[in-house]
């Protein structure tokens, strides 16, 4: 029996890897430790993206955030006289400082900050697997 998810997983990061094309841009991203030392908090700034278009996925102590933020008012602007916001793909590949649970992250989206939150790991052994971190997305109504 094939295993569709790891199909699509090695398909996203063989493309990760392989692929630095103009108009991919890095996110602006923090990562901290928490008060308490017991998580990594990645927050990534992305407003405009679709929760949808948006994947998060670990493989040892490398986080990987990958999705597209589209332009959807892109006609009747005009032509641009500054133009600071990226649009397209996006990509951003980071080491984590402390090994961390891959199966107790999460991840969530709120506002146009992406926020994941990984447990240090009490294991300094990091598992070899690659794994998907599920994500919530919270829509606050205005």
């Amino acid at each position: 029996m094939r295993d569709c998810f790891g199909d699509d997983f090695d398909a996203i990061f063989a493309e990760f890897a392989r692929r630095v094309r103009p108009g991919r841009f890095e996110p602006n991203t923090d990562v901290a430790l928490a008060d308490d030392g017991e998580a990594v908090i990645v927050t990534v700034e992305i407003a405009g993206a679709e929760p949808s278009e948006l994947r998060v996925m670990m493989e040892e102590r490398t986080l990987y955030i990958l999705g597209r933020r589209t332009d959807r008012e892109r006609d009747g602007r005009g032509s641009y006289l500054l133009k600071e916001i990226d649009y397209g793909e996006f990509g951003k590949k980071m080491h984590l400082p402390v090994p961390v649970s891959h199966e107790d992250a999460i991840a969530v989206y709120r506002d146009g900050m992406l926020t994941i939150r990984l447990p240090v790991s009490k294991d300094p052994l990091v598992p070899r697997n690659r794994t998907e971190i599920r994500m919530t997305v919270k829509r606050i109504p205005v």
